[in-house]
């Protein structure tokens, strides 16, 4: 949700950055001759969503502990998505980073999901070879039965102590 929340506020950044550049157009300011649908659509919209974005991300941290907060989450998922599109065609460039942090919590577990398969396995196996020396079998049985070495079994063993 940090992540989130520092995204949408570099958003806010970049809707300036892109506004003061001339790439859209911000809520206030009179459309010229010259601007795009594109420009309004984003200057209109952007700025707005990352705000929204904002709260949310706050709201979502504050209520991390409730139970029903299923609709929240799916319109933050949804409106999160938008945000980052509209930001990527409206400030261009200038929204990459804040666009990866919005959607740092989606994504990111996804991208390391072979890591935390492997790190949920390792603290498997751990605890079942802490189950398995508190039964007093012998470290040769244990290291056969959990395929670890020595060395991993003398660290947890050291880990029991402390």
């Amino acid at each position: 949700m940090y992540a989130q929340a520092l995204g949408a506020l570099l958003g806010l950044i970049a809707c300036l950055y892109g506004y003061v550049h001339g790439d859209i157009l911000l809520i206030g300011k009179a459309p010229f001759e010259t601007t795009s649908a594109l420009e309004l659509f984003c200057g209109y919209t952007l700025y707005p969503l990352c705000i929204l974005i904002f709260l949310l991300s706050i709201i979502l941290h504050l209520l991390k502990y409730q139970e029903n907060i299923k609709s929240l989450q799916s319109a933050n998922k949804y409106l999160t998505h938008i945000t980052v599109v509209i930001g990527l065609l409206g400030c261009k460039y200038y929204f990459i980073i804040p666009g990866l942090l919005i959607l740092y919590k989606f994504y990111m577990p996804v991208l390391f999901e072979a890591d935390y398969k492997n790190r949920e396995e390792q603290l498997k196996k751990q605890s079942e070879a802490q189950n398995l020396l508190n039964k007093n079998f012998s470290k040769h049985t244990i290291v056969k039965l959990l395929d670890i070495s020595y060395e991993e079994l003398e660290k947890i063993e050291l880990e029991m102590k402390f």
